[in-house]
């Protein structure tokens, strides 16, 4: 009797082992398979090109200065950014977060920026050729952005760095003498009947 019950339970244990087994597999294909298409329509991609615009406007002051400064500029090789006046940006960027956050427009786009390592993230709000977040550590940012080129505060520390197509590269953000990473813009949310 004891010798039917063992290998009873032996069965039924292979049993719950098959379809533990089926089902670990199933998700894994499955999950094979998801990340294949999310390959194929990176997400980020895809908010940015759902997101509104986050160009400044023609007249802005901050876009005729950067403007300025990469006609002015002379590269060096094909295909080379142009150099940047490190000093005339600082000169241009607001001094304070409240001053910048007042002169976004009212219709902000949100973002999120973060390092290669994710050891540091940022969220905040774009606009009008400004910007305003905070990081992960609880230190503020602010600053101004247009034709590649953003500059700001970080902590009360000047940083400068370029963007396009959803990198970008800094010296000075984060307190690090360099950093580099991805940001993704949110469009704002609208209402539809």
């Amino acid at each position: 009797m004891r010798k039917r019950i063992a290998i009873s339970i032996a069965v039924v244990s292979m049993l719950l082992i098959g379809i533990m087994a089926t089902s670990v597999f199933a998700s894994n294909a499955t999950l094979a398979k998801n990340a294949a298409l999310a390959n194929k329509a990176n997400v980020s991609n895809q908010l940015q090109a759902n997101a509104v615009p986050v160009t400044p406007e023609s007249n802005d002051p901050v876009r005729e200065q950067l403007q300025e400064q990469s006609q002015n500029s002379v590269t060096n090789q094909v295909g080379e950014p142009p150099e940047i006046d490190v000093a005339k940006l600082e000169e241009i960027v607001p001094k304070t977060y409240e001053e910048t956050d007042a002169k976004l427009i009212s219709r902000r786009t949100r973002f999120l920026l973060y390092t290669h390592d994710g050891k540091h993230i940022m969220w905040g709000y774009v606009g009008n050729g400004f910007f305003v977040g905070q990081d992960n550590l609880g230190k503020r940012c602010w600053g101004i952005y247009g034709n590649g080129v953003f500059a700001g505060f970080y902590d009360g520390d000047f940083f400068w760095g370029r963007y396009r197509s959803g990198h970008w590269k800094a010296v000075g953000l984060f307190g690090l003498n360099y950093s580099y990473g991805k940001y993704i813009l949110f469009p704002s949310p609208s209402i539809v009947p």
